[in-house]
């Protein structure tokens, strides 16, 4: 009996993991429900080197500057870390904005800025251990970057790109060549566009009296 509940956990272990990676090849049912995040193959695909958290400082019709902090306390669904700094794309932080401003007691508010702050995790490490690992303290260093600047409930007025995004935006500016092709490209393209009239071959007219053709 042993030998055959042995035998079927590894047949239905390894047909789990057969239909993962025939899932993940296909691009079907990647997200099909939550018992297929544990099959496919990018499960940990979004981890990063780095570490981030996310800094909401308000200011004030005085100019003066506050830190947006929940006066409840803070949430944290999983170890140490607050649920605000789960949300690095910044979906619900008008929501938390909003919700923290109104149960306050504050001066009126012009604007909230939200700061990225990221540095490299291995300085997440011990102090002993880290000097054990790399023969120096730790010295550690964050990189502070400005994400959103909002209204007084929580509504984005200026959007950034975050800190990896902005990281590659300048590498590729810093490429000589590629700056050369981005100042020749079209800054715009025409939106008029008819899937019947492109069929027929015909030509669409711009806004500015050109003709556009859909061959």
């Amino acid at each position: 009996m042993k030998s055959v509940l042995a035998i079927g956990f590894i047949t239905a272990y390894l047909a789990a993991l057969s239909f993962g990676g025939v899932a993940h090849a296909l691009k079907v049912g990647l997200c099909g429900n939550t018992l297929s995040y544990y099959v496919v193959w990018d499960m940990f695909c979004g981890w990063t080197a780095w570490d981030a958290r996310t800094h909401l400082v308000a200011e004030g019709e005085s100019g003066q500057f506050y830190d947006v902090r929940a006066p409840w306390g803070e949430f944290h669904p999983f170890g140490h870390v607050a649920r605000i700094h789960y949300d690095h794309t910044n979906h619900l932080l008008g929501r938390h904005i909003n919700n923290v401003l109104r149960h306050t007691a504050h001066e009126p508010i012009d604007r909230v800025f939200a700061i990225e702050e990221v540095w490299p995790k291995q300085y997440n490490l011990p102090p002993d251990l880290y000097d054990q690992h790399f023969g120096r303290p730790n010295d550690k260093m964050s990189y502070y970057h400005l994400r959103v600047v909002c209204r007084n409930d929580g509504t984005p007025m200026q959007v950034y790109p975050d800190w990896h995004a902005e990281q590659a935006l300048k590498a590729v500016y810093d490429n000589p060549r590629l700056r050369r092709q981005s100042a020749n490209a079209t800054s715009l393209f025409s939106t008029l566009y008819n899937p019947n009239a492109a069929r027929a071959g015909s030509t669409l007219n711009t806004s500015d009296g050109t003709g556009l053709s859909t061959n």
